[in-house]
């Protein structure tokens, strides 16, 4: 189907060759490969894959779909993932990192860059164990708070657990008050030991 397609579409097609300069001309655009071959084009489009010489790697396609590492403040980045894959050639990624990537180094690990887009979170928080999160239970009696764990992981997943879990909660601690009431057995007040029964 794509050799099709590439036929009707009346282009020509270099694969595997890296363009060192595109220059526009006014009414064309001149390519300069690495191979010394020059091509003249009214319109071009440029796919790139990772740049396997800076993984230490000598072809492309050796390169993995995810590649992670670990803290070390030698490594500039994080990690780097195909985010969406276009066409064979024609890939986006994502890439984390810790610090700002300056352009230079995002030319040495892309061959080739269409667009970049640069958000700044703070997705990596620094953790000193022991991790002291708030309490699920505020103040002792029926005040609770959902994001207890908000610090360390903070999603729309992992807020969802946390609610659920808050809730499970409650319910535990109602349906107990209600048993202890009822029986006379215990008070029904809360006890530190029966306050995450359910948990």
């Amino acid at each position: 189907m794509a050799a099709g397609l590439i036929n009707t579409s009346d282009v020509e097609l270099h694969l595997n060759e890296e363009i060192a300069s595109i220059s526009y001309l006014g009414d064309y655009y001149e390519l300069n490969s690495t191979n010394g071959n020059s091509y003249t084009c009214d319109i071009s489009v440029v796919a790139t894959p990772l740049d396997e010489a800076y993984f230490g790697l000598h072809c492309a396609s050796t390169i993995p779909e995810l590649v992670g590492t670990v803290e070390n403040s030698d490594i500039p980045f994080l990690t780097i993932s195909v985010l969406k894959q276009h066409s064979k050639n024609d890939l986006s990624y994502r890439m984390s990192s810790r610090e700002t990537v300056a352009d230079a180094l995002l030319d040495r690990i892309f061959s080739v860059r269409t667009k970049t887009i640069t958000i700044n979170w703070g997705a990596y928080p620094h953790y000193k164990a022991p991790e002291r999160f708030a309490p699920f239970i505020l103040d002792g009696r029926h005040l609770y708070y959902v994001n207890s764990f908000e610090n360390a992981a903070s999603s729309m997943e992992t807020s969802a657990v946390a609610a659920e879990n808050v809730a499970q909660l409650i319910l535990s601690r109602s349906s107990s008050q209600v048993k202890s009431s009822s029986s006379n057995l215990k008070s029904s007040s809360p006890d530190a030991d029966n306050l995450h029964s359910y948990l």
